[in-house]
Formats: C-alpha cells, sequence, structure tokens
C-alpha cells in the first residue's frame, strides 16, 4: 500500500495526463459521428502499454526505494558513497543533503574546537587558583600573626580568578546582556583602581590617575570588566617600584600603560588571541591567556576599540577608543 501511494504520488502528473489523453480520443471520434467499438483494439493497445509502463515504473520504484531505505539504515561515511541520483530531482535533493552534511560538520567541528579550548582553559584556572589557595593555606597555619595586606592579596587573586570564570562563560550571550547608557569615565575608572588597591598597595606600585570630564556611550558593567583586566595585566607585569598611568587622551580614548617588563613584537599581533601566552605570559606561572581576548571580545561587541602597543623592558600601552555619537547594532 505504501508503495503504490509513493507511486501515486511520484508519478500522478504523467498519470492524469495519459488517462485524459486516453479519454479524449474517443471522446472526439464519438462527437465527429464515430463508433466506439472502431476504437477497440486501439484503446485496448493503448491500454496494455500504460499499464505495462505503470507496472515496470513501480517496480523500478520499488528498487529505488530500498536501495535509499538500505542507505539510510547505513548511512556512509562520505557523500560520495550515497545511490547516483536517477533523476534531476533527486540530484537536487541530493546536493542539498550534502550542503545541509558539511554545514553540520564545520558546526560540529567548531563546537569540539570550542569545548576542547573551554576545557583547557578551566583545566588551566585550576591549576592557577591553586596557587593563592595554597598561600591561604600556609597563612592559616602560621603560628605567628597573619599578615592582612598578603591575606587581602591572595583572597582578591581568588575574587578575580572566579570573576574571569564567570565572565568567560556569560560571553557567549553578552549581545542579550547589554544595556547602554552615557557612562562618565573617570568614575568607572576609579572603580576599577579600588577593586585592585590591595594589588596596588602590595606591589608597590603607583598610580597617575588624575581627574577628567567626559562620557561614553557603553555598558557600564562590561566595560568596568575591560577596565579591570587590563589593570590586572598591568600589575601582574609591572615590577615592584613600577608605575602605571591612566589617562584620557582625548574624549573618549582612554590609555593604560605601565612600566612593566613589556611584549615582544612577534607576541604582539596575537595578544588578543584566545589561549596565547607569548614569552611573557609563559614566564608567569600558569597563566590562562585569556584576559586579552575577553577584552577584545567585549570591545567587539560594545563597539569600542581596543590596541596595545609595547616596548621590552619599556613598558606596555592599552588604549581603549570609546568614541562614539550614537549605537550600532553590530550583532
Amino acid at each position: 500500500m505504501k508503495l503504490l501511494i509513493a507511486w501515486l504520488r511520484t508519478y500522478r502528473l504523467p498519470a492524469l495526463l495519459i488517462l485524459s489523453l486516453l479519454l479524449l480520443f474517443p471522446l472526439t471520434h464519438l462527437l465527429g459521428g464515430g463508433e466506439i467499438r472502431e476504437l477497440r483494439y486501439a484503446l485496448t493497445l493503448c491500454g496494455v502499454v500504460c499499464l505495462t509502463a505503470a507496472v515496470i515504473s513501480l517496480l523500478m520504484l520499488r528498487r529505488r526505494l530500498r536501495m535509499l531505505r538500505g542507505a539510510l539504515r547505513h548511512l556512509p561515511e562520505e557523500p560520495s558513497a550515497l545511490p547516483t541520483a536517477a533523476q534531476p530531482a533527486e540530484e537536487a535533493w541530493r546536493e542539498l543533503t550534502e550542503a545541509y552534511q558539511a554545514q553540520s560538520r564545520e558546526l560540529s567541528g567548531r563546537m569540539i574546537g570550542d569545548a576542547r579550548e573551554t576545557a583547557d582553559y578551566y583545566t588551566l584556572w585550576l591549576h592557577q587558583i591553586k596557587t593563592p589557595l595554597a598561600a591561604l593555606n600556609l597563612l592559616a597555619q602560621s603560628p605567628g600573626e597573619v599578615d592582612k595586606s598578603l591575606l587581602r592579596q591572595e583572597t582578591l587573586k581568588i575574587e578575580q580568578y572566579a570573576a574571569i570564570a564567570l565572565d568567560y562563560q556569560r560571553l557567549q550571550s553578552i549581545h542579550n546582556d547589554l544595556h547602554l547608557t552615557h557612562v562618565p569615565l573617570y568614575p568607572l575608572c576609579c572603580q576599577a583602581v579600588r577593586k585592585l588597591r590591595p594589588l596596588f598597595q602590595y606591589g608597590q606600585i603607583s598610580l597617575t590617575l588624575s581627574a577628567f570630564e567626559g562620557d561614553a556611550l557603553t555598558d557600564a558593567k562590561w566595560l568596568l570588566v575591560v577596565l579591570t583586566q587590563v589593570l590586572t595585566n598591568a600589575l601582574k607585569y609591572t615590577p615592584a617600584g613600577g608605575h602605571i598611568t591612566i589617562t584620557q587622551e582625548s574624549p573618549g580614548l582612554l590609555v593604560i600603560s605601565d612600566t612593566g617588563i613589556g611584549i615582544r613584537p612577534e607576541d604582539q599581533a596575537r595578544v588578543f588571541d584566545r589561549g596565547f601566552t607569548g614569552q611573557t605570559g609563559r614566564g608567569q606561572e600558569k597563566s590562562t591567556g585569556i584576559g586579552l581576548y575577553l577584552c577584545k571580545r567585549i570591545c567587539d561587541e560594545l563597539g569600542h576599540g581596543i590596541s596595545l602597543s609595547s616596548e621590552v623592558g619599556v613598558g606596555t600601552r592599552v588604549a581603549l577608543d570609546l568614541r562614539r555619537e550614537e549605537w550600532v547594532d553590530l550583532g
């Protein structure tokens, strides 16, 4: 029954056309004054031919369907191993199937790659967070007076590691989490500095941040993440006695510069790539190489520019270009 229905669906138009012609032929003969018995042999012959053609087409369709269902039960690994197309429509469907298969493989490969990179990041993150946890454990076991400054520093490191892991996770849906307003930039810079004050104090790193006017059309929460991460990097790679400067070189153009160890020229082009640490990052134990990648992704979503220049032994300069008259949806 299913085979017959499939045959009718496949050949219904040719069958209707042939049936119409067979009915039209005797009708015109009768209208012309002839008798139907004169067409008996012709109609019988046409009926036999049509019935034979119908049976042959039915058998061919059954064979074709068996072949396709067999391929469906045992899917070939490559599209080239699929049954060859018997009709132009089948060829078009096969091309469509191959296109979907290629797209599916691309998406699957991308998802596998993202999952692997995420797993690698969290593996490094777990190793990285062990350091401040071990330091806290040693402080807890210390018989003498606890160094509160060191305690605050290690606690802040754990808070930062937890925050960046959450930000990394939320980055996948950042486009739905934006709330754009005109944000005053100087108070936001002060907020980022206050969060990292223990690191400034314990690392004996001085700061220059003079008050300035101006705001930017941005998301305060996500821009604070960028500022905090850039400052964290500057603190991490600036030795004791170093200096960090935050300035607004022109309205909407923030620059964070440090007197740290700097970045080699061959590494500067890749500092915003996910997982890239470079020679500088490899010098730091268990560096994840995710901070500047996170900043670049956030700035791209916000429509801001971020650039970096550095000189080994002199320091690094990160510029945040927040200038924009109106919001342009980049999604």
